[in-house]
Protein backbone atom coordinates (compact mmCIF):
# COMPACT_ATOMS: atom_id res chain seq x y z
CA UNK A 1 0.00 0.00 0.00
CA UNK A 2 1.17 3.38 -0.97
CA UNK A 3 3.22 5.43 2.12
CA UNK A 4 1.67 8.33 0.99
CA UNK A 5 -2.16 7.56 1.83
CA UNK A 6 -4.40 9.86 3.26
CA UNK A 7 -4.96 10.44 6.93
CA UNK A 8 -8.44 9.97 5.80
CA UNK A 9 -8.08 6.24 3.95
CA UNK A 10 -6.09 5.29 7.13
CA UNK A 11 -9.12 6.05 9.01
CA UNK A 12 -11.49 4.53 7.33
CA UNK A 13 -9.63 1.38 6.42
CA UNK A 14 -8.86 0.75 10.02
CA UNK A 15 -12.80 0.14 10.36
CA UNK A 16 -12.44 -2.21 7.36
CA UNK A 17 -9.54 -4.32 8.79
CA UNK A 18 -7.81 -3.04 6.11
CA UNK A 19 -4.00 -3.81 5.50
CA UNK A 20 -2.54 -0.21 6.20
CA UNK A 21 0.88 0.98 6.66
CA UNK A 22 0.68 2.63 9.80
CA UNK A 23 -1.62 2.87 12.66
CA UNK A 24 -4.24 5.82 12.83
CA UNK A 25 -4.01 7.78 15.49
CA UNK A 26 -7.39 9.83 16.11
CA UNK A 27 -7.15 11.41 19.84
CA UNK A 28 -9.71 13.31 20.45
CA UNK A 29 -8.43 16.87 20.76
CA UNK A 30 -10.35 19.84 21.36
CA UNK A 31 -9.73 22.24 24.39
CA UNK A 32 -6.32 21.66 23.84
CA UNK A 33 -6.57 23.55 20.74
CA UNK A 34 -7.63 26.18 21.93
CA UNK A 35 -5.16 26.38 24.79
CA UNK A 36 -2.37 26.06 22.12
CA UNK A 37 -4.21 29.08 20.11
CA UNK A 38 -4.25 30.87 23.51
CA UNK A 39 -8.25 31.67 22.47
CA UNK A 40 -10.74 30.88 25.40
CA UNK A 41 -13.24 28.65 24.70
CA UNK A 42 -15.84 31.01 25.01
CA UNK A 43 -14.63 33.16 22.68
CA UNK A 44 -13.81 30.21 20.11
CA UNK A 45 -17.96 29.13 20.09
CA UNK A 46 -19.13 32.39 19.17
CA UNK A 47 -16.71 32.68 15.80
CA UNK A 48 -16.47 29.49 13.45
CA UNK A 49 -13.47 30.85 11.64
CA UNK A 50 -11.64 31.11 14.77
CA UNK A 51 -13.12 27.87 16.18
CA UNK A 52 -12.17 26.17 12.66
CA UNK A 53 -8.64 27.67 12.34
CA UNK A 54 -7.77 26.47 16.09
CA UNK A 55 -8.73 23.26 15.12
CA UNK A 56 -6.73 23.19 12.11
CA UNK A 57 -3.86 24.15 13.66
CA UNK A 58 -3.77 21.57 16.22
CA UNK A 59 -3.61 19.31 13.80
CA UNK A 60 -0.97 20.79 11.70
CA UNK A 61 1.18 20.48 14.29
CA UNK A 62 1.23 17.39 15.46
CA UNK A 63 0.04 14.88 12.30
CA UNK A 64 -2.84 12.95 13.79
CA UNK A 65 -5.22 11.51 11.74
CA UNK A 66 -9.40 13.50 12.28
CA UNK A 67 -10.40 16.33 13.55
CA UNK A 68 -12.77 16.32 16.47
CA UNK A 69 -15.38 18.91 16.26
CA UNK A 70 -16.19 19.18 20.10
CA UNK A 71 -15.68 17.65 23.23
CA UNK A 72 -18.36 19.26 25.89
CA UNK A 73 -20.87 17.39 27.91
CA UNK A 74 -22.97 20.52 28.13
CA UNK A 75 -23.57 21.35 24.57
CA UNK A 76 -26.45 18.52 24.18
CA UNK A 77 -27.87 19.86 27.55
CA UNK A 78 -27.54 23.42 26.57
CA UNK A 79 -29.78 22.53 23.31
CA UNK A 80 -32.25 21.37 25.65
CA UNK A 81 -32.74 24.28 27.14
CA UNK A 82 -30.52 24.05 30.47
CA UNK A 83 -28.54 27.44 31.58
CA UNK A 84 -24.43 26.79 31.23
CA UNK A 85 -21.87 28.82 33.68
CA UNK A 86 -18.23 29.30 32.09
CA UNK A 87 -15.25 28.46 34.64
CA UNK A 88 -11.88 28.85 33.03
CA UNK A 89 -10.96 29.65 29.92
CA UNK A 90 -9.63 26.32 28.97
CA UNK A 91 -12.66 24.99 31.21
CA UNK A 92 -15.44 22.89 29.52
CA UNK A 93 -18.77 25.23 30.90
CA UNK A 94 -21.21 23.34 32.95
CA UNK A 95 -24.61 22.76 32.45
CA UNK A 96 -27.30 23.27 35.63
CA UNK A 97 -29.20 20.28 35.77
CA UNK A 98 -33.32 20.56 36.80
CA UNK A 99 -35.05 17.94 38.76
CA UNK A 100 -38.33 18.76 37.77
CA UNK A 101 -37.19 18.43 34.04
CA UNK A 102 -40.05 17.63 31.55
CA UNK A 103 -38.56 14.95 28.56
CA UNK A 104 -41.81 14.67 27.19
CA UNK A 105 -41.05 18.22 25.97
CA UNK A 106 -37.94 17.21 24.20
CA UNK A 107 -39.59 16.06 21.10
CA UNK A 108 -40.77 19.87 20.58
CA UNK A 109 -36.54 20.57 20.76
CA UNK A 110 -35.70 22.56 17.48
CA UNK A 111 -32.34 20.32 17.02
CA UNK A 112 -32.46 22.04 13.60
CA UNK A 113 -32.75 25.23 14.52
CA UNK A 114 -30.28 25.25 17.03
CA UNK A 115 -27.37 23.56 14.43
CA UNK A 116 -27.74 27.48 12.93
CA UNK A 117 -27.31 29.33 15.97
CA UNK A 118 -25.28 29.51 19.36
CA UNK A 119 -22.78 27.29 20.12
CA UNK A 120 -24.11 24.43 18.23
CA UNK A 121 -24.30 26.62 15.15
CA UNK A 122 -20.73 27.61 15.85
CA UNK A 123 -19.43 23.90 15.96
CA UNK A 124 -21.57 22.65 12.81
CA UNK A 125 -20.50 25.38 10.45
CA UNK A 126 -17.13 24.84 11.64
CA UNK A 127 -17.22 21.26 10.67
CA UNK A 128 -18.73 22.51 7.31
CA UNK A 129 -15.26 24.58 6.45
CA UNK A 130 -13.27 22.11 7.46
CA UNK A 131 -14.92 19.60 5.44
CA UNK A 132 -14.40 21.92 2.37
CA UNK A 133 -11.41 22.39 2.25
CA UNK A 134 -9.47 19.35 3.85
CA UNK A 135 -12.64 16.72 4.12
CA UNK A 136 -10.64 15.14 0.79
CA UNK A 137 -7.83 13.92 2.61
CA UNK A 138 -8.87 13.87 6.47
CA UNK A 139 -10.62 12.52 8.54
CA UNK A 140 -13.50 14.35 10.62
CA UNK A 141 -15.01 13.30 13.53
CA UNK A 142 -18.16 14.55 15.71
CA UNK A 143 -18.54 13.51 20.11
CA UNK A 144 -21.70 13.51 20.67
CA UNK A 145 -23.20 12.68 24.89
CA UNK A 146 -24.67 9.59 25.21
CA UNK A 147 -28.32 9.20 26.48
CA UNK A 148 -27.33 8.25 29.93
CA UNK A 149 -25.28 11.00 29.84
CA UNK A 150 -27.41 13.27 28.93
CA UNK A 151 -30.28 11.89 30.72
CA UNK A 152 -28.45 11.95 34.30
CA UNK A 153 -26.97 15.36 33.48
CA UNK A 154 -31.04 16.90 32.73
CA UNK A 155 -31.95 16.13 36.19
CA UNK A 156 -29.04 15.37 38.41
CA UNK A 157 -30.12 12.06 39.28
CA UNK A 158 -28.71 8.72 40.03
CA UNK A 159 -29.21 6.65 36.40
CA UNK A 160 -28.40 3.92 37.33
CA UNK A 161 -30.01 3.84 40.49
CA UNK A 162 -33.15 4.89 38.97
CA UNK A 163 -33.10 2.11 36.85
CA UNK A 164 -33.29 -0.12 39.81
CA UNK A 165 -35.83 1.46 41.98
CA UNK A 166 -37.59 2.40 38.69
CA UNK A 167 -37.00 1.16 35.79
CA UNK A 168 -39.64 2.55 33.71
CA UNK A 169 -39.98 5.62 34.18
CA UNK A 170 -36.16 5.70 33.75
CA UNK A 171 -36.53 3.91 30.74
CA UNK A 172 -39.01 6.36 28.99
CA UNK A 173 -37.07 9.19 29.98
CA UNK A 174 -33.81 7.79 28.68
CA UNK A 175 -35.64 6.83 25.38
CA UNK A 176 -37.15 10.56 24.65
CA UNK A 177 -33.44 11.50 24.99
CA UNK A 178 -31.99 8.97 22.90
CA UNK A 179 -35.36 10.16 20.06
CA UNK A 180 -33.72 14.22 20.89
CA UNK A 181 -29.96 12.85 20.30
CA UNK A 182 -30.90 11.26 17.03
CA UNK A 183 -31.87 14.43 15.89
CA UNK A 184 -28.36 16.00 16.70
CA UNK A 185 -26.34 12.87 15.37
CA UNK A 186 -28.62 13.76 11.66
CA UNK A 187 -27.56 17.01 11.72
CA UNK A 188 -23.75 15.53 12.33
CA UNK A 189 -24.31 12.95 9.65
CA UNK A 190 -25.25 15.35 6.70
CA UNK A 191 -21.90 16.83 7.17
CA UNK A 192 -20.47 13.60 5.64
CA UNK A 193 -18.47 13.05 8.47
CA UNK A 194 -16.10 9.94 9.03
CA UNK A 195 -16.71 9.29 12.57
CA UNK A 196 -19.66 9.74 15.20
CA UNK A 197 -18.60 8.89 18.66
CA UNK A 198 -21.01 8.71 21.30
CA UNK A 199 -19.44 9.60 24.77
CA UNK A 200 -20.73 7.83 27.62
CA UNK A 201 -19.15 6.83 30.83
CA UNK A 202 -22.95 5.47 32.28
CA UNK A 203 -22.66 2.25 29.75
CA UNK A 204 -19.34 0.82 31.19
CA UNK A 205 -21.82 0.85 34.78
CA UNK A 206 -25.07 0.16 33.54
CA UNK A 207 -27.21 -2.85 34.75
CA UNK A 208 -26.51 -5.93 32.32
CA UNK A 209 -30.16 -6.60 32.69
CA UNK A 210 -31.09 -3.99 30.80
CA UNK A 211 -28.51 -4.19 28.01
CA UNK A 212 -30.95 -5.42 25.15
CA UNK A 213 -33.61 -2.83 25.84
CA UNK A 214 -30.21 -0.33 25.58
CA UNK A 215 -29.43 -1.64 22.63
CA UNK A 216 -32.92 -1.16 20.85
CA UNK A 217 -33.12 2.43 21.91
CA UNK A 218 -29.30 2.83 20.51
CA UNK A 219 -29.95 0.94 16.93
CA UNK A 220 -31.64 3.90 15.48
CA UNK A 221 -28.85 6.06 16.32
CA UNK A 222 -25.99 3.18 15.38
CA UNK A 223 -27.98 2.73 11.81
CA UNK A 224 -28.33 6.64 10.87
CA UNK A 225 -24.73 7.01 11.24
CA UNK A 226 -23.84 4.03 9.12
CA UNK A 227 -26.71 5.64 6.25
CA UNK A 228 -24.77 8.34 6.12
CA UNK A 229 -21.36 6.14 5.43
CA UNK A 230 -19.67 7.35 8.57
CA UNK A 231 -18.76 4.85 11.21
CA UNK A 232 -20.12 4.84 15.11
CA UNK A 233 -17.50 4.67 17.85
CA UNK A 234 -18.69 4.65 21.53
CA UNK A 235 -16.38 6.10 24.16
CA UNK A 236 -17.30 4.45 27.67
CA UNK A 237 -14.53 5.70 29.54
CA UNK A 238 -12.91 3.41 31.95
CA UNK A 239 -14.02 -0.44 31.38
CA UNK A 240 -13.33 -3.64 32.42
CA UNK A 241 -13.12 -6.90 30.22
CA UNK A 242 -16.29 -7.87 31.57
CA UNK A 243 -18.09 -4.51 30.74
CA UNK A 244 -16.54 -4.36 27.09
CA UNK A 245 -18.13 -7.96 26.78
CA UNK A 246 -21.21 -6.75 27.26
CA UNK A 247 -20.77 -3.39 25.34
CA UNK A 248 -20.11 -4.79 22.30
CA UNK A 249 -23.46 -6.64 22.29
CA UNK A 250 -24.60 -2.74 21.28
CA UNK A 251 -23.84 -2.81 17.93
CA UNK A 252 -21.21 0.03 17.24
CA UNK A 253 -18.35 -0.64 14.98
CA UNK A 254 -15.72 0.33 17.25
CA UNK A 255 -15.22 1.00 20.77
CA UNK A 256 -12.28 2.33 22.89
CA UNK A 257 -10.39 0.51 25.70
CA UNK A 258 -7.74 1.19 27.11
CA UNK A 259 -5.24 -1.73 28.57
CA UNK A 260 -6.54 -4.10 26.22
CA UNK A 261 -4.41 -6.02 24.09
CA UNK A 262 -5.94 -7.16 20.55
CA UNK A 263 -5.75 -10.70 21.29
CA UNK A 264 -8.05 -10.19 24.91
CA UNK A 265 -9.79 -8.09 22.14
CA UNK A 266 -10.56 -10.58 20.28
CA UNK A 267 -12.01 -13.14 23.14
CA UNK A 268 -14.09 -10.64 24.26
CA UNK A 269 -15.93 -9.82 20.72
CA UNK A 270 -15.97 -13.83 19.90
CA UNK A 271 -16.38 -12.91 16.10
CA UNK A 272 -18.99 -10.02 16.68
CA UNK A 273 -18.33 -6.96 14.05
CA UNK A 274 -16.74 -4.48 15.88
CA UNK A 275 -12.93 -3.05 16.00
CA UNK A 276 -10.83 -1.65 18.81
CA UNK A 277 -9.56 1.51 19.35
CA UNK A 278 -6.43 0.92 21.55
CA UNK A 279 -6.67 4.04 23.81
CA UNK A 280 -4.03 5.74 25.48
CA UNK A 281 -5.38 6.70 28.99
CA UNK A 282 -5.62 10.77 28.87
CA UNK A 283 -4.18 11.61 32.21
CA UNK A 284 -0.36 10.23 30.83
CA UNK A 285 -0.61 13.10 28.19
CA UNK A 286 -0.14 15.57 31.62
CA UNK A 287 2.82 12.94 32.98
CA UNK A 288 6.15 12.61 32.03
CA UNK A 289 7.41 11.59 28.74
CA UNK A 290 8.79 8.17 30.43
CA UNK A 291 5.56 6.71 31.68
CA UNK A 292 3.80 7.72 28.18
CA UNK A 293 6.12 6.19 26.04
CA UNK A 294 6.43 2.99 28.25
CA UNK A 295 2.82 2.78 27.88
CA UNK A 296 2.55 2.90 24.31
CA UNK A 297 5.63 0.24 23.96
CA UNK A 298 4.03 -2.25 26.34
CA UNK A 299 0.31 -2.25 24.11
CA UNK A 300 0.92 -0.81 20.71
CA UNK A 301 3.10 -2.93 18.13
CA UNK A 302 5.29 -0.94 15.75
CA UNK A 303 3.54 -3.31 13.11
CA UNK A 304 -0.12 -1.86 12.35
CA UNK A 305 -3.00 -4.67 13.48
CA UNK A 306 -5.65 -4.41 11.43
CA UNK A 307 -9.35 -3.63 12.94
CA UNK A 308 -7.12 -1.20 15.59
CA UNK A 309 -6.61 2.48 15.83
CA UNK A 310 -4.82 4.57 18.23
CA UNK A 311 -6.78 6.86 20.34
CA UNK A 312 -6.95 8.47 23.86
CA UNK A 313 -9.83 7.48 26.64
CA UNK A 314 -11.40 10.64 26.73
CA UNK A 315 -10.40 14.20 25.64
CA UNK A 316 -6.80 15.05 25.56
CA UNK A 317 -6.28 17.36 28.65
CA UNK A 318 -5.88 20.85 27.77
CA UNK A 319 -2.12 21.69 29.34
CA UNK A 320 -1.13 18.67 27.65
CA UNK A 321 2.92 19.28 26.96
CA UNK A 322 2.81 19.49 22.76
CA UNK A 323 5.95 17.02 22.84
CA UNK A 324 3.90 14.26 24.77
CA UNK A 325 1.84 14.12 21.44
CA UNK A 326 4.81 14.70 19.16
CA UNK A 327 6.44 11.30 21.16
CA UNK A 328 2.91 9.41 19.76
CA UNK A 329 3.31 10.35 16.38
CA UNK A 330 7.31 9.76 15.94
CA UNK A 331 6.50 6.28 18.02
CA UNK A 332 4.02 4.81 15.46
CA UNK A 333 5.72 6.42 12.27
CA UNK A 334 8.67 4.86 13.15
CA UNK A 335 9.62 1.37 11.65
Amino acid sequence: MDKEITSKKLVRGAFESADLPRLPFIPWIFTHAARLAQIPLRRMFTDPTQYAKCLQNARKLYGYDAITGSFDSSLEMEICGCPVSWGGDYEAPSASPRPDFDFGNLKDVDVEGAGKTGRFGTVIESLRRINIVSGTNLALAAVVSGPLTVTAGLTGRDLVKDFTERPEEAMRAVEATSAFLLKVVQIYSQLQLDIIAIADKLMAVFPEAHLPWLKSTLSPIVNTIRFYNAYSVLLPGESSPASLSNLIDLGFDGIVAAGIDLNTWNELKGGRPCILGKAIPAHLFTTGKKELQGYIETLVKRDTEPGTFLTTDWEVPPDTPPENIHLVMKMISQG
